[in-house]
């Protein structure tokens, strides 16, 4: 898969996707900082917004969001 995010000037080739940080906003939203990994060892770091939780979430749950965000940036 290709990707692109504004904030680069590169499209982003079959990057490892790994879950760096959750940041609980306390009102039942987290921010997801994510790293990506190219072949080539270039790294780059995105912050997904709006993960919606009731009371905790599971690690299934990010990773859900974390993909459907991904799919977002397909090119």
């Amino acid at each position: 898969m290709k990707y692109r995010f504004e904030q680069f000037k590169t499209d982003i080739d079959n990057p490892k996707v790994a879950v760096s940080s959750v940041t609980d906003h306390m009102n039942s939203t987290c921010s997801v900082g994510v790293t990506l990994t190219t072949p080539d060892v270039k790294m780059y770091g995105v912050t997904f917004d709006g993960f919606k939780y009731d009371v905790t979430w599971e690690d299934a749950d990010i990773e859900i969001f974390v993909a459907n965000e991904m799919k977002k940036h397909e090119v």
